[in-house]
């Protein structure tokens, strides 16, 4: 039987070599020639994972099978080879996800409110906190100039009054752009860390 099962797959009969493995298996359970001869045919066949449990089972019977012990080795190095190099992309993207640090809607508002557009580096929008802090430097140096000019220059000439309009007008402009960045900061932050739990949870079963 045991040459059946061998001149079977050396001729490329799998159906053949099949058939009379699960007889030889039948007849002899607890043979580790018979169990190894299975994983070959398994093998054979494409059914790595069972023919890897054939081997297995052939170690479990006689330790000291060298020739099992190698066509296990071999085999659990390919798939473990395989699995590594085949791993799925979005696998990758939620392992990342799961082992990103969680960032807080409340510290990404506290970052805006030290200085325009901190906040939005904060959450990875660093072209929109760029353009936040251009601008509210923009608004900040004639805002400064203004207040300190009415402050300590001369009152009532043409001068100190348009640089005292152009201040507080700036003043102005800049608290609101100071109130939008806290508020943007906060809500970006909020939707990506709701998007990142989402991302976190396992989607259903496969049917």
């Amino acid at each position: 039987m045991y040459d059946t099962v061998r001149r079977n797959l050396a001729f490329g009969n799998l159906e053949e070599a099949k058939a009379a493995s699960d007889r030889l298996l039948e007849l002899a359970p607890d043979s580790t020639s018979a169990h190894e001869l299975h994983g070959d045919v398994l093998l054979a066949y494409g059914k790595r994972q069972e023919a890897l449990a054939a081997f297995k089972r052939a170690l479990e019977i006689e330790e000291g099978n060298v020739d099992a012990e190698r066509k296990y080795a071999e085999l659990t190095l390919a798939l473990t080879s395989e699995a590594q190099q085949s791993t799925d992309p979005t696998d990758i993207e939620a392992a990342r996800l799961r082992g990103a640090p969680s960032k807080e809607p409340a510290m990404a508002a506290a970052r805006s409110l030290m200085f325009p557009g901190l906040g939005q580096l904060y959450n990875g929008e660093y072209e929109k906190g760029v353009a936040f802090a251009i601008i509210a430097l923009v608004l900040l140096l004639p805002a400064v100039n203004g207040i300190v000019n009415m402050l300590f220059s001369a009152h009532g000439t043409p001068a100190a009054t348009w640089q005292a309009w152009l201040g507080w007008i700036s003043l102005v402009l800049l608290l609101i752009l100071w109130a939008a960045g806290v508020y943007d900061a906060w809500h970006v932050c909020k939707l990506q860390d709701e998007q990142n739990t989402t991302s976190r949870q396992p989607g259903p079963p496969l049917t």
